[in-house]
């Protein structure tokens, strides 16, 4: 992964200390049991080299992928320093082995509440998937599942030491080698985005 225009503060960001402005230090990452989520926790190192730190409040960092990240990833990464108390995500598709680690990270009490907004040609596309979701999410009352004709991906995490932003091109699936993000703590943004969850027609 790659910023650019060194030298701008919303793009140096290599060499920095993670804790960063927030005041928040990093976790130990825990014995999750899902082999998927744990490879995630291992991509970290390449997202420490590169980012060196979470953006402070009112920074955005602009990304580029250069290897086969999922959107996902970013997740651990705000979630290793501290709890999320609300996630909501867009995505055009999402894998079985996403959905697991996401619902790991919840019954571990790292994410507190999930909102998911999917395309709606998901149940379609792949419906043994979206069965599996719809399985998971009813056991737990603080997850939940929304449809509707869209191809956006954003994700926001709502957190004591800010409101993150993650929006790129990239899905909660396997994706290509090359991706584009905007990583961002903006309290504004993410009330904007955040319309996104409240504000649409869905299915």
């Amino acid at each position: 992964m790659k910023g650019s225009e060194k030298g701008n503060k919303f793009f140096d960001i290599r060499n920095k200390s993670l804790a960063g402005a927030s005041g928040v230090s990093k976790k130990v990452s825990p014995n999750y049991t899902s082999k998927y989520l744990l490879g995630h926790y291992q991509k970290l190192e390449k997202l420490d080299q590169d980012l060196g730190r979470l953006p402070e409040r009112e920074e955005f960092f602009f990304l580029q992928t250069d290897g086969a990240f999922n959107a996902f990833t970013f997740i651990p990464f705000v979630c290793r320093n501290m709890n999320v108390k609300e996630l909501f995500a867009s995505t055009y598709s999402i894998s079985r082995r996403t959905i697991e680690a996401m619902v790991e990270l919840h019954d571990a009490g790292v994410v507190e509440k999930i909102t998911l907004l999917i395309s709606d040609s998901m149940q379609k596309r792949n419906p043994v998937t979206m069965d599996l979701l719809h399985g998971l999410a009813r056991e737990r009352a603080n997850i939940e599942v929304k449809y509707a004709w869209v191809h956006a991906k954003v994700c926001l995490l709502n957190t004591i030491a800010g409101k993150y932003v993650i929006e790129g091109s990239g899905n909660w699936s396997e994706n290509a080698h090359y991706e584009q993000y905007v990583f961002a703590n903006c309290e504004g943004l993410y009330q904007f985005r955040k319309e996104l969850f409240t504000n649409i027609n869905f299915k």
